[in-house]
């Protein structure tokens, strides 16, 4: 378990009595992605399909008896037999198919878009089957319901988006902005952030220095292979910071925080948490997918990576619409995407399931109401 697994199990103990954590084995993903490929769940999940960790999940729901069980993730759909004839939910952080399809075009080799070409139509039939099974599903954005519902139509599919700890990011005045500064967030052990931060690397980030040549740009986040560090060394003025404990001083302290994607899915938690921050953010369509903004007003959008860069030296010459950006943003935050707005959303989502389910059980065959669609 590494550390920041092991951070993350003392901080969920901080809110639950038990926590139970099965181990998956190490070093075989390889093997899994490639049985992903002939047989279910693909993809992936394939990896994450252990039958020990199924045992784990049953035990513990037989042991604390809940009213309602929630999975997340399509990864651990395949475990939903493990709940019984309990209500079930599934928490769709991305709709995988689309994910899968978007890198399929993107992908920078043959090898991967062969893959991922191969793979996501399987992901969208498994992931139109499984949903289905669900009592409900949620997923974080308009768009993604659309999806979803184009490949499962029969699922209960409910839009809750994904928050941000208010009262963790925070606007921090102490500390001063440095001119010129870029932030890129990211998880770079996902496929489809590298792919982004290949682009940004070679396409975008040397069109903002040929207009802009003070400006720095500094990567946050752990997984950045080694073919893309080499090429960012090759880069004035980029800067590889790797995993950090606390990504709060580097948002900080950017003039601007960025956010270019070419492909994935869901909704983009360090938008949220750079406005939560009081940080203007420049980003493309794809990248605030899912976020109710509006481009000139809490943020800042651009396509291509011409536009984009000349967005970029923009915003970074104009401290005034900078700040006004981010104001809106910080507020757009707090009455939409603070987690106390999303907790309510949640207990409604769920005390509607069980209603439902309450019904059923009296014989009325059809719920009193309908919370989702």
């Amino acid at each position: 378990m590494s550390q920041k697994e092991s951070d993350a199990l003392v901080g969920l103990k901080q809110f639950c009595p038990d926590v139970h954590v099965y181990q998956r084995p190490s070093g075989r993903d390889w093997y899994w992605l490639v049985r992903g490929t002939i047989s279910d769940p693909p993809g992936a999940a394939a990896k994450y399909w252990h039958e020990q960790a199924r045992e784990v999940i049953r035990d513990a729901i037989a042991a604390y008896a809940p009213n309602l069980v929630e999975f997340h993730h399509l990864n651990t759909a395949a475990y939903r037999d493990a709940a019984g004839h309990l209500p079930t939910v599934l928490r769709e952080h991305n709709v995988e198919h689309k994910v899968w399809e978007r890198y399929a075009e993107n992908a920078p080799s043959w090898v991967e878009r062969t893959y991922a070409g191969w793979t996501a139509p399987r992901v969208r039939k498994y992931e139109a089957r499984v949903a289905s099974e669900f009592d409900r599903c949620i997923v974080v954005s308009e768009a993604d319901r659309v999806h979803l519902k184009s490949v499962a139509p029969w699922a209960r599919i409910e839009v809750i988006p994904s928050g941000v700890d208010t009262e963790y990011f925070f606007p921090s005045p102490q500390m001063e902005e440095e001119p010129w500064s870029i932030t890129f967030i990211g998880s770079f052990e996902w496929k489809p952030k590298q792919q982004s931060l290949h682009t940004l690397l070679t396409q975008v980030f040397p069109r903002i220095k040929a207009k802009a040549p003070e400006t720095k740009l500094y990567i946050v986040g752990k997984g950045v292979p080694e073919h893309l560090r080499r090429i960012a060394q090759g880069i004035s003025g980029v800067f590889i910071c790797g995993q950090v404990r606390d990504v709060r001083p580097y948002i900080a302290k950017s003039s601007l925080m960025i956010q270019y994607m070419e492909s994935g899915g869901g909704i983009a938690l360090k938008v949220l948490e750079a406005m939560a921050m009081r940080k203007a953010v420049l980003s493309n369509t794809l990248g605030c997918e899912g976020i109710s903004v509006q481009h000139g007003r809490d943020i800042f959008l651009a396509e291509s990576p011409e536009e984009f860069a000349a967005s970029a030296a923009t915003l970074l010459r104009d401290d005034g619409q900078r700040r006004r950006i981010a104001e809106e943003g910080h507020r757009r935050v707090f009455k939409k995407y603070s987690w106390h707005v999303i907790a309510d959303c949640f207990q409604d989502c769920y005390r509607c399931v069980l209603e439902e389910r309450a019904n059923k059980g009296r014989g009325r065959g059809k719920a009193r109401m309908q919370c989702a669609d």
